[in-house]
């Protein structure tokens, strides 16, 4: 093997290996939808004082936790799966909407309508005295 075919050679292994570790890079659990989303709040808090009252939401860590008409709580991620602007609670009729483009979403997360071609990740909340879990 000659210098120039050296060289070729290993310019394609580095590249593959650049590639792999870009695709690597990109997965779902990079991206903010994986399983890993475990948290507490403390709904007491200043900071997550709109989920006092019926129909509030704030957005932490990626996702939009609301409190239903009825007093339940949703969580959803955020990031409307079109372009990945963040979606809004509708407590009137407890849907998640991306007014960029009008996408909606179920109270699950489900895609309603708009140009979104999925859904929003659902997670799971269970409220103990004044902490909030929001978990996979």
């Amino acid at each position: 093997m000659d210098r120039k075919e050296f060289l070729a050679q290993l310019g394609i292994g580095s590249a593959a290996a650049m590639a792999i570790t870009c695709l690597q890079a990109c997965t779902k659990s990079s991206m903010g939808g994986g399983s890993s989303v475990d948290f507490t709040i403390d709904i007491t808090s200043s900071q997550f004082s709109a989920l006092k009252n019926s129909g509030g939401s704030v957005v932490y860590q990626g996702i939009i936790i609301a409190k239903t008409t009825s007093g339940s709580y949703l969580a959803v991620s955020s990031r409307c799966p079109h372009e990945g602007v963040t979606v809004n609670f509708s407590s009137s009729n407890n849907q998640f909407i991306c007014n960029a483009h009008n996408s909606v979403f179920s109270s699950t997360g489900s895609r309603i309508s708009g140009p979104a071609n999925t859904g929003l990740t659902q997670y799971n909340t269970s409220l103990s005295g004044n902490s909030l879990r929001v978990y996979a």
